[in-house]
């Protein structure tokens, strides 16, 4: 099974067993926006926090990086 089927299974899983809703979106859909929310955070945080970092550390690495246009 592939990753992305994986993470989809797991969604509808989550969505279950969690919270006792069902999703109006594709699994497919969330697990997808889910795997590219992801990539993008451990690129943004890779070399900027270290496995020694705590997890709380990572807010103020984003303020230090953030784009001054976005006030």
């Amino acid at each position: 099974m592939a990753d992305a089927d994986r993470l989809a299974a797991l969604v509808v899983t989550s969505t279950d067993v969690l919270h006792r809703v069902p999703s109006r979106s594709e699994p497919a859909r969330i697990a997808s926006e889910l795997e590219r929310l992801n990539r993008n955070v451990r690129d943004l945080a890779r070399g900027q926090i270290g496995p020694y970092d705590q997890p709380g550390d990572f807010a103020a690495t984003l303020l230090r990086h953030a784009d001054p246009s976005n006030g």
